[in-house]
């Protein structure tokens, strides 16, 4: 017996049986899934050495940093690793997997690859910190050199972008800050409606 009469055990089992091909149904495409990902790690460990000298490297332009500012020892720490990081090859690899790595680029390079996208990592975390140490200091325009570099090659930092807008608004740079909004919408950064919030 239902409520007031009204059959419930009929709408019941015919959830079951629909929740059932639900389950069969997402356990079919996972399977696919994982199916798919060995084939192509499979095809990945097996990917010769590709040609990786003619690739768009990124390179600090060091020579239009404020080098010497600063006599604290943190700061100076910073130049110093990122003077070193401006004789490396640097690329943007954020997002690629270690098997999109070994693809692209062939097994054979894959240790070297993956340095180099750390150092354009570690060299985006450097970025904004000596963003923050000039700022500290009241120096805009410097702030305003490191930060667009830093987004220039695609920071996934969002403070770099934040600090960046804030150092337009101060400097009243409207079509700089125009600019950095239309950038920021076109990318694929993960926070980027986040930073468009912060930016205004």
């Amino acid at each position: 017996m239902g409520f007031r009469g009204f059959p419930i055990l009929p709408f019941f089992l015919l959830f079951l049986v629909l929740l059932a091909l639900r389950l069969h149904h997402l356990k079919a495409k996972r399977e696919q899934q994982e199916a798919e990902f060995w084939a192509k790690e499979r095809q990945a460990n097996i990917t010769p050495a590709k040609d990786i000298s003619n690739l768009r490297y990124i390179t600090i332009p060091i020579e239009k940093f404020p080098l010497n500012f600063s006599t604290d020892e943190e700061v100076i720490e910073i130049e110093n690793r990122l003077k070193e990081l401006s004789t490396h090859r640097l690329l943007n690899l954020t997002g690629v997997t270690n098997t999109d790595l070994k693809l692209t680029y062939g097994v054979p390079n894959f240790e070297t690859m993956s340095k180099i996208g750390d150092d354009f990592d570690e060299a985006c975390v450097l970025l904004n910190k000596y963003a923050k140490a000039l700022m500290e200091e009241g120096r805009t325009d410097d702030v305003i050199t490191v930060l667009e570099f830093a987004v220039g090659i695609g920071t996934d930092i969002s403070e770099s972008y934040t600090t960046l807008a804030n150092c337009y608004k101060q400097k009243q740079m409207d079509s700089k800050l125009d600019l950095l909004r239309t950038q920021i919408e076109q990318s694929t950064l993960l926070l980027k409606e986040s930073i468009l919030e912060k930016i205004g």
